[in-house]
Protein backbone atom coordinates (compact mmCIF):
# COMPACT_ATOMS: atom_id res chain seq x y z
CA UNK A 1 0.00 0.00 0.00
CA UNK A 2 1.22 3.19 -0.97
CA UNK A 3 1.80 6.21 1.37
CA UNK A 4 -0.90 8.52 -0.53
CA UNK A 5 -3.57 5.63 -0.08
CA UNK A 6 -2.59 4.78 3.80
CA UNK A 7 -2.32 8.41 4.85
CA UNK A 8 -6.02 8.52 2.92
CA UNK A 9 -7.60 5.56 4.86
CA UNK A 10 -6.17 6.66 8.28
CA UNK A 11 -7.46 10.34 7.86
CA UNK A 12 -11.05 8.41 6.65
CA UNK A 13 -11.00 6.36 9.60
CA UNK A 14 -13.83 7.17 12.73
CA UNK A 15 -12.52 5.78 16.05
CA UNK A 16 -14.87 3.45 17.85
CA UNK A 17 -14.31 3.58 21.45
CA UNK A 18 -16.65 0.00 21.65
CA UNK A 19 -13.74 -2.05 19.50
CA UNK A 20 -11.83 -1.73 23.01
CA UNK A 21 -12.83 -4.30 25.99
CA UNK A 22 -13.40 -2.23 28.98
CA UNK A 23 -11.14 -3.04 31.61
CA UNK A 24 -12.09 -4.13 35.32
CA UNK A 25 -11.12 -2.36 38.32
CA UNK A 26 -7.78 -4.18 39.11
CA UNK A 27 -6.60 -4.13 35.55
CA UNK A 28 -6.94 -0.29 35.63
CA UNK A 29 -5.47 -0.41 38.94
CA UNK A 30 -2.76 -2.47 37.96
CA UNK A 31 -2.09 -0.84 34.76
CA UNK A 32 -1.80 2.94 36.34
CA UNK A 33 0.34 1.51 38.81
CA UNK A 34 3.20 0.42 35.86
CA UNK A 35 2.74 3.26 33.65
CA UNK A 36 3.57 5.63 36.83
CA UNK A 37 7.02 4.32 36.97
CA UNK A 38 7.28 4.34 33.30
CA UNK A 39 6.45 8.13 33.42
CA UNK A 40 10.05 8.36 34.94
CA UNK A 41 11.17 6.01 32.07
CA UNK A 42 9.52 8.29 29.36
CA UNK A 43 11.03 11.41 30.38
CA UNK A 44 14.53 10.27 30.73
CA UNK A 45 14.23 8.82 27.52
CA UNK A 46 13.55 12.45 26.89
CA UNK A 47 16.57 14.09 28.21
CA UNK A 48 14.97 15.08 31.65
CA UNK A 49 11.01 16.14 32.85
CA UNK A 50 10.81 19.58 31.57
CA UNK A 51 10.20 22.53 33.90
CA UNK A 52 6.53 22.46 34.31
CA UNK A 53 6.65 25.12 37.40
CA UNK A 54 3.55 27.47 36.96
CA UNK A 55 2.21 26.07 33.46
CA UNK A 56 -0.65 24.56 31.46
CA UNK A 57 -0.01 21.58 30.21
CA UNK A 58 -2.29 19.43 28.28
CA UNK A 59 -2.12 15.57 27.39
CA UNK A 60 -3.14 13.70 23.99
CA UNK A 61 -4.32 10.29 25.35
CA UNK A 62 -3.71 10.56 29.28
CA UNK A 63 -5.53 7.32 29.26
CA UNK A 64 -5.85 6.59 33.13
CA UNK A 65 -3.87 9.77 33.93
CA UNK A 66 -0.17 8.70 35.45
CA UNK A 67 1.19 11.24 33.13
CA UNK A 68 -0.69 14.11 34.05
CA UNK A 69 -0.76 13.43 37.66
CA UNK A 70 3.58 13.34 37.31
CA UNK A 71 2.99 16.74 35.65
CA UNK A 72 0.80 18.23 38.08
CA UNK A 73 3.10 17.06 40.99
CA UNK A 74 5.99 18.43 38.95
CA UNK A 75 4.41 22.13 40.01
CA UNK A 76 1.98 22.65 36.76
CA UNK A 77 -0.42 25.44 37.63
CA UNK A 78 -3.14 23.58 35.43
CA UNK A 79 -3.25 20.01 33.93
CA UNK A 80 -5.62 18.76 31.16
CA UNK A 81 -5.81 15.27 30.05
CA UNK A 82 -7.51 14.03 27.09
CA UNK A 83 -8.40 10.80 26.24
CA UNK A 84 -11.42 8.87 23.31
CA UNK A 85 -12.16 6.33 25.84
CA UNK A 86 -14.46 7.22 28.65
CA UNK A 87 -13.75 4.08 30.92
CA UNK A 88 -10.36 5.25 31.31
CA UNK A 89 -11.10 8.98 32.09
CA UNK A 90 -13.18 7.57 34.41
CA UNK A 91 -10.85 5.90 36.40
CA UNK A 92 -8.53 8.47 36.24
CA UNK A 93 -10.92 10.75 38.03
CA UNK A 94 -11.26 7.87 40.61
CA UNK A 95 -8.09 7.69 41.14
CA UNK A 96 -6.80 11.76 41.80
CA UNK A 97 -9.93 11.94 43.95
CA UNK A 98 -8.98 8.89 45.65
CA UNK A 99 -4.95 9.10 46.03
CA UNK A 100 -4.11 12.33 45.18
CA UNK A 101 -6.73 14.97 46.93
CA UNK A 102 -4.04 17.82 47.07
CA UNK A 103 -3.45 18.23 43.32
CA UNK A 104 -7.47 17.47 42.41
CA UNK A 105 -7.91 21.33 41.72
CA UNK A 106 -4.97 21.52 39.58
CA UNK A 107 -5.97 18.42 37.09
CA UNK A 108 -8.82 17.57 35.04
CA UNK A 109 -9.59 15.19 32.38
CA UNK A 110 -12.22 14.86 29.70
CA UNK A 111 -13.72 12.81 27.30
CA UNK A 112 -12.59 14.80 24.08
CA UNK A 113 -10.99 14.96 21.04
CA UNK A 114 -8.50 17.78 21.26
CA UNK A 115 -10.25 19.46 18.39
CA UNK A 116 -12.87 19.26 20.35
CA UNK A 117 -11.66 21.51 23.53
CA UNK A 118 -12.18 25.07 23.83
CA UNK A 119 -8.52 26.30 24.29
CA UNK A 120 -7.15 29.21 21.77
CA UNK A 121 -2.98 29.70 22.87
CA UNK A 122 -3.50 29.23 26.54
CA UNK A 123 -1.81 26.36 26.93
CA UNK A 124 2.48 26.25 27.47
CA UNK A 125 3.43 22.49 27.14
CA UNK A 126 1.65 19.55 25.34
CA UNK A 127 2.65 16.66 26.16
CA UNK A 128 1.78 12.77 24.78
CA UNK A 129 2.93 9.25 25.42
CA UNK A 130 2.37 6.15 23.01
CA UNK A 131 0.05 7.84 21.50
CA UNK A 132 0.76 8.86 17.99
CA UNK A 133 1.05 5.46 17.34
CA UNK A 134 -2.36 5.17 17.24
CA UNK A 135 -3.51 8.89 15.73
CA UNK A 136 -5.50 8.25 12.59
CA UNK A 137 -6.50 12.19 11.04
CA UNK A 138 -2.52 13.08 12.25
CA UNK A 139 -2.57 16.84 10.07
CA UNK A 140 -6.12 17.56 11.98
CA UNK A 141 -4.83 16.22 15.08
CA UNK A 142 -1.57 18.63 14.66
CA UNK A 143 -3.32 21.62 13.86
CA UNK A 144 -5.39 21.52 17.15
CA UNK A 145 -2.19 21.38 18.87
CA UNK A 146 -0.77 24.59 17.19
CA UNK A 147 -4.41 26.19 18.00
CA UNK A 148 -4.23 25.45 22.02
CA UNK A 149 -0.52 26.38 22.60
CA UNK A 150 0.80 29.67 23.28
CA UNK A 151 3.60 31.40 20.58
CA UNK A 152 6.63 28.88 20.61
CA UNK A 153 4.91 26.70 23.05
CA UNK A 154 6.02 22.57 22.85
CA UNK A 155 4.61 19.48 21.78
CA UNK A 156 6.56 16.77 23.37
CA UNK A 157 5.63 13.42 22.19
CA UNK A 158 7.28 9.80 22.88
CA UNK A 159 5.64 6.66 21.10
CA UNK A 160 6.11 3.04 20.13
CA UNK A 161 6.13 0.48 18.67
CA UNK A 162 5.98 2.31 14.71
CA UNK A 163 3.56 -0.68 13.09
CA UNK A 164 6.57 -1.76 10.61
CA UNK A 165 9.03 -2.71 13.21
CA UNK A 166 9.19 -6.19 15.03
CA UNK A 167 5.88 -5.59 17.60
CA UNK A 168 4.19 -3.02 15.93
CA UNK A 169 0.86 -4.50 15.95
CA UNK A 170 1.21 -3.96 20.01
CA UNK A 171 1.17 -8.63 20.16
CA UNK A 172 -2.33 -8.92 18.81
CA UNK A 173 -1.14 -11.42 16.13
CA UNK A 174 -0.79 -13.68 19.39
CA UNK A 175 -3.16 -11.71 21.76
CA UNK A 176 -3.72 -13.85 25.09
CA UNK A 177 -0.19 -15.92 24.55
CA UNK A 178 3.05 -15.94 26.15
CA UNK A 179 5.52 -16.27 22.82
CA UNK A 180 5.23 -13.44 20.38
CA UNK A 181 7.09 -13.51 17.09
CA UNK A 182 9.10 -10.52 15.68
CA UNK A 183 7.26 -9.26 12.27
CA UNK A 184 4.77 -11.70 12.35
CA UNK A 185 2.01 -9.39 11.90
CA UNK A 186 3.33 -8.27 8.25
CA UNK A 187 4.18 -12.28 7.65
CA UNK A 188 0.80 -13.14 8.64
CA UNK A 189 -1.31 -10.30 7.17
CA UNK A 190 -3.90 -8.16 8.86
CA UNK A 191 -7.17 -10.26 8.18
CA UNK A 192 -5.57 -12.69 10.74
CA UNK A 193 -4.58 -10.42 13.00
CA UNK A 194 -7.87 -8.80 13.21
CA UNK A 195 -9.48 -12.14 13.81
CA UNK A 196 -6.91 -13.11 16.57
CA UNK A 197 -8.01 -9.54 18.12
CA UNK A 198 -11.92 -10.84 17.65
CA UNK A 199 -11.32 -14.16 19.27
CA UNK A 200 -9.62 -12.46 22.46
CA UNK A 201 -12.65 -10.01 23.17
CA UNK A 202 -15.98 -11.54 22.59
CA UNK A 203 -18.62 -8.97 20.93
CA UNK A 204 -15.88 -7.23 19.40
CA UNK A 205 -16.11 -7.23 15.88
CA UNK A 206 -13.01 -5.06 14.06
CA UNK A 207 -12.73 -5.33 10.57
CA UNK A 208 -9.11 -3.78 9.98
CA UNK A 209 -5.62 -2.47 11.62
CA UNK A 210 -7.47 0.81 11.99
CA UNK A 211 -10.11 -0.47 14.37
CA UNK A 212 -7.65 -2.09 16.27
CA UNK A 213 -6.17 1.92 16.52
CA UNK A 214 -3.03 1.12 14.30
CA UNK A 215 -2.42 3.70 12.00
CA UNK A 216 0.40 1.97 9.95
CA UNK A 217 2.49 5.64 9.85
CA UNK A 218 6.16 5.34 9.35
CA UNK A 219 9.00 7.55 10.83
CA UNK A 220 8.96 9.71 7.56
CA UNK A 221 4.81 9.97 7.83
CA UNK A 222 5.58 11.49 11.11
CA UNK A 223 7.93 13.82 10.06
CA UNK A 224 5.88 15.13 7.28
CA UNK A 225 3.14 16.07 8.80
CA UNK A 226 5.40 17.59 12.06
CA UNK A 227 6.71 19.81 9.05
CA UNK A 228 3.64 20.22 7.34
CA UNK A 229 1.98 21.82 10.87
CA UNK A 230 4.27 24.13 10.94
CA UNK A 231 6.60 22.71 14.31
CA UNK A 232 10.61 23.21 14.16
CA UNK A 233 11.99 20.14 15.41
CA UNK A 234 13.93 20.57 18.59
CA UNK A 235 15.13 17.63 19.17
CA UNK A 236 14.38 13.54 17.95
CA UNK A 237 15.71 10.45 19.06
CA UNK A 238 15.15 7.56 17.30
CA UNK A 239 15.02 3.52 19.22
CA UNK A 240 15.84 5.33 22.44
CA UNK A 241 18.03 2.26 24.39
CA UNK A 242 17.42 3.45 28.28
CA UNK A 243 15.63 0.64 29.71
CA UNK A 244 14.81 -1.15 26.15
CA UNK A 245 15.21 -4.62 25.08
CA UNK A 246 18.43 -5.73 24.75
CA UNK A 247 17.82 -5.89 20.83
CA UNK A 248 17.85 -2.38 20.49
CA UNK A 249 21.43 -1.40 19.46
CA UNK A 250 20.97 -3.97 17.11
CA UNK A 251 18.32 -2.47 15.70
CA UNK A 252 19.57 0.88 16.02
CA UNK A 253 22.53 -0.48 14.12
CA UNK A 254 20.31 -2.06 11.21
CA UNK A 255 18.17 0.92 11.10
CA UNK A 256 21.16 2.60 9.05
CA UNK A 257 20.94 -0.03 6.52
CA UNK A 258 19.27 1.38 3.16
CA UNK A 259 15.52 -0.47 3.07
CA UNK A 260 15.51 -1.68 6.71
CA UNK A 261 14.34 1.64 8.57
CA UNK A 262 10.93 1.08 8.50
CA UNK A 263 11.27 -2.36 9.62
CA UNK A 264 13.63 -1.18 12.62
CA UNK A 265 12.08 2.01 13.52
CA UNK A 266 10.43 0.90 17.01
CA UNK A 267 10.56 4.03 18.71
CA UNK A 268 10.16 7.79 18.22
CA UNK A 269 10.96 10.82 20.99
CA UNK A 270 10.36 14.12 19.79
CA UNK A 271 10.33 17.29 21.34
CA UNK A 272 8.53 20.44 18.69
CA UNK A 273 8.07 24.27 19.29
CA UNK A 274 5.46 25.93 17.44
CA UNK A 275 6.76 28.82 15.15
Amino acid sequence: MNKETLTDSCVAYKFNENNFAVEDEAVCLRYFEEQVLDSQKYWRRLGGRPDFSGKVILEIGCGHGALCIDAAISGAQRVIGLDLIGSRIEFANRIVAERFPDIAERIEFHHLDISEIALEGEVDVVISKDTFEHIMNLDQVLNSVKRVLRKGGLLITGFSPLYYSPFGDHGFHAIGKRFKLPWAHLILGDARVVAAYNRHHPGVNCHSMYDLGLNKLKRRDFLQAFEKAGFEIVSETVNAVEEASKLMPLFRLLNKVPGLEDYTTVNMYVVLRET
